[in-house]
């Protein structure tokens, strides 16, 4: 990016105002389709606004671990090759931190009641193996990886050794954890960051709630005042439910 354009989008941001015109809590247009892979036991692809992702869920049978052995155990990954656009100089970092935050938004809000991927205790459960591969880096892979990853869950039919009837993953609606995240360009702060606004941008906070929150993950050298932070909640609070209802519309059979 030219030192022209930088200091444009800076001083446009600063003033509250999107290259794009969406409002400062607007989000992109979001994309979804499910059914996406012949191999996975659920999928789904997600566009937000450029950014592209495809997530794919495979339950597996295994052995639990010694701390819980009456409950299943979830395990999400997350990769972007260098095809990816306009992706952060240390792709790898960047990889592991939106595949952990994925995880946890999931695995805190008890979306997922692993004592009923429990088979036989201490010998048998399911892993709930979840993949998130980006297409394309437009900006705020967060919010696009959680999106794909409850997809793919809510989409998600797989079989038991023994058993002719396939299963739905034992989730709870009421806790589906739904990640907004932003970012704050001199005072200005705003939803679903676009890559132009990632790279110019001082922070960023990602929020996962559900019931209440689950996660939160702060990143970039800037920081947030207090009111800033528990405006931000304010807002993910007030779009996780058109988030969820999108995500239940899409995947009803």
């Amino acid at each position: 990016m030219s030192i022209e354009n930088y200091s444009y989008l800076k001083e446009l941001a600063m003033g509250g105002l999107r290259l794009d015109q969406r409002g400062p809590f607007q989000r992109r247009k979001i994309t979804l389709r499910t059914k996406v892979s012949n191999h996975a036991d659920g999928s789904a692809y997600v566009e937000l606004g450029e950014t592209k992702v495809i997530a794919g869920v495979k339950v597996l049978p295994g052995e639990p671990y010694p701390d819980r052995p009456d409950e299943g155990s979830l395990n999400v990954n997350f990769e972007a090759s260098e095809l990816s656009s306009n992706y952060p100089a240390d792709r790898i970092i960047y990889s592991v931190e939106v595949g952990r935050v994925t995880d946890r938004a999931i695995r805190e809000s008890k979306f997922i009641d692993m004592k009923k991927l429990c088979i036989t205790p201490g010998s048998k459960v399911l892993f709930v193996f979840i993949d998130i591969y980006a297409i394309n880096n437009g900006g705020n892979l967060l919010d696009a990886a959680n999106i794909a990853a409850l997809a793919a869950i809510l989409d998600a039919n797989y079989k038991v050794e023994g058993k002719e009837e396939t299963f739905k993953l034992p989730f709870n609606l009421d806790n589906m954890p739904i990640s907004s995240t932003f970012v704050k360009i001199g005072d200005a702060i705003f939803l679903d960051a676009n890559s132009l606004e990632e790279n110019i941008s001082d922070a960023r906070l990602s929020i996962g709630v559900s019931r209440g929150i689950n996660s939160m993950q702060k990143g970039g050298t800037g920081y947030f005042k207090e009111e800033e932070i528990e405006r931000c909640v304010d807002e993910a609070f007030r779009y996780k439910e058109e988030i969820k209802d999108m995500l239940i519309g899409k995947t009803e059979r």
